[in-house]
């Protein structure tokens, strides 16, 4: 009788076990051939998060929270309309002009390098240097059509702004239908962190956006004084990069870099320097200044991520890594560290 009931718990166990895999493995399936529309409401609650941080901050000096979140959309609108008056696809032309620009510097560094003998020796026509360097019009072609595709893409952008405006206006609706697919005890437990997340990631956009600020305002000033060509195309790239944690303001130093090069080598080196002077006040000045009240996520956690979900699912991916990861971390310490393993265990001496 005893060896009967051990063989119908090893039996229950197995088949509990075999359900959670099958489920773990179908909701990977469904979420990689759905990651597009995932990542659009990922995408949704971000902007929802950077709308009802707006409310906040306005709640401080007593405007009521659902003024606040209408002055947070005449915000966007007027963003969106002050971008199109003032230069809409001229912009983005001067841009790929930019990129193409870049893009022929990369060309010419690859050929320099050659001259220097940094080559294996074979003909032209075997795979040498360049086979290890990116495609220089593979890549700043595709940045292009990415920058077209933005443009284009108006109906993701209106889905985002939908999703982010009935978020915001009704948020508890959503946690509610949330909450209530885990049994009562739970309940208050799940509200409590849902609410955790929401601030984590409002917090953290908050510091990203005064990163990114200050990120556009250096930068300007430090290439203006230097007399770079486009300094407010590269300055804003540098502060719209600054949303990447990371890879971002890497990706926006190559940048400065290289379209000073194109002017001479001395500006490139004053680029160069620009860029230090950046990173210096980031790192010194606005990250202590955001790290306060958002917690930082630790960097190899945030560099991993981003390798992850570009190599997955492109540009979107990395742009989106860090504000899921930053949920997913707040939801695993709160519910699985602090309340299944009662807390971080305590550091080596």
């Amino acid at each position: 009788m005893a060896e009967t009931s051990s063989e119908a718990a090893f039996v229950r166990r197995t088949v509990i076990a075999a359900g959670i895999v099958a489920a773990v493995g179908t909701a990977l399936f469904v979420f990689w051939t759905a990651s597009l529309a995932f990542f659009l409401i990922l995408a949704g609650l971000v902007l929802a998060s950077t709308f009802t941080g707006i409310a906040s901050g306005l709640r401080y000096v007593g405007v009521p929270r659902r003024v606040g979140l209408l002055v947070a959309y005449l915000m966007l609108l007027l963003l969106i309309t002050a971008g199109f008056v003032w230069g809409g696809v001229v912009i983005v032309q001067q841009f790929n002009d930019l990129l193409q620009l870049v893009a022929g510097q990369v060309d010419r560094l690859a050929e320099l390098l050659q001259e220097y003998g940094f080559s294996d020796g074979r003909p032209s026509d075997e795979p040498g240097l360049g086979t290890l360097l990116p495609s220089a019009s593979g890549l700043f072609s595709s940045a292009s059509r990415a920058a077209y595709a933005i443009l284009g893409g108006l109906g993701n952008a209106f889905i985002v702004v939908f999703i982010a405006i009935f978020v915001s206006w009704q948020p508890g609706l959503y946690r509610r239908g949330i909450v209530s697919l885990f049994p009562k005890p739970r309940r208050a437990r799940i509200t409590k962190t849902l609410c955790n997340s929401a601030h984590q990631l409002t917090m953290w956009l908050a510091g990203q956006a005064i990163s990114m600020a200050t990120v556009f305002v250096v930068s300007l000033l430090g290439l203006w004084a230097i007399g770079m060509p486009n300094a407010f195309l590269l300055a804003l790239q540098a502060g719209l990069l600054a949303f990447v944690p990371t890879l971002g303001p890497f990706v926006a130093g190559v940048v400065i870099v290289l379209a000073g090069f194109a002017d001479s080598p001395q500006m490139a080196l004053y680029g160069l320097i620009v860029y230090v002077v950046i990173q210096g006040v980031e790192s010194n000045v606005t990250q202590p200044m955001a790290q306060r009240w958002a917690t930082a996520l630790p960097p190899a956690l945030t560099l991993g991520s981003q390798l992850v979900f570009g190599l997955l699912f492109g540009l979107m991916g990395v742009a989106l890594a860090v504000p899921f990861v930053a949920i997913v971390k707040t939801m695993v310490e709160d519910l699985y560290v602090k309340d299944t393993l009662g807390g971080y265990a305590a550091e080596a001496s």
